[in-house]
């Protein structure tokens, strides 16, 4: 199910990218969002949309870029939520669509298309979850391949070497 975010609603639910933005580093919140959802696709193999406020440059009029496989959109004149809506608007089954915002308006609007909404906190929720099972699950398969696979120590190589020499 393709996932169409809020950029700037959903940066401010992780507290380091939140912290970044109190500290005006924007484009450091901005690319540590776009990192975290790159290796959260990575996971669960989603197609994912991002919308920010603005300019990704002052001096830049980009209107989007891909971000490894994520298609990133800057509003430029617009604000974020406009173009939220059109995509959900002009989008052929918005029903297919999960919309990650926390902001009223934009729920308000895209349920009247179908469209399903997944607040921003519990968004991260997910994110956060997602991850750490993620790596409990690498840390078991890293067990289990050491089990079926074990390691001699080169200390245990000399003791047995030792041992078979004796006789």
């Amino acid at each position: 199910m393709p996932l169409l975010i809020d950029g700037f609603n959903l940066i401010y639910k992780f507290p380091d990218l939140e912290a970044m933005m109190y500290l005006s580093q924007l484009n450091a919140a901005r690319a540590g969002l776009l990192e975290k959802l790159k290796e959260y696709q990575k996971i669960k193999k989603t197609a994912i949309r991002v919308v920010f406020d603005g300019k990704k440059d002052k001096t830049i009029e980009t209107t989007s870029e891909k971000i490894g496989k994520i298609d990133v959109y800057y509003s430029l004149d617009y604000s974020a939520d406009y173009l939220i809506k059109q995509f959900i608007k002009k989008d052929l089954n918005p029903k297919m669509t999960t919309v990650v915002t926390s902001d009223k308006d934009i729920i308000f609007y895209i349920n009247r298309f179908g469209a399903k909404n997944i607040t921003s906190e519990k968004f991260a929720e997910i994110v956060n979850k997602t991850f750490a099972e993620y790596l409990e699950e690498q840390k078991l398969q890293q067990i289990s391949a050491e089990k079926e696979n074990p390691s001699i120590s080169e200390e245990e190589i000399s003791y047995w070497q030792k041992l078979f020499r004796k006789n």
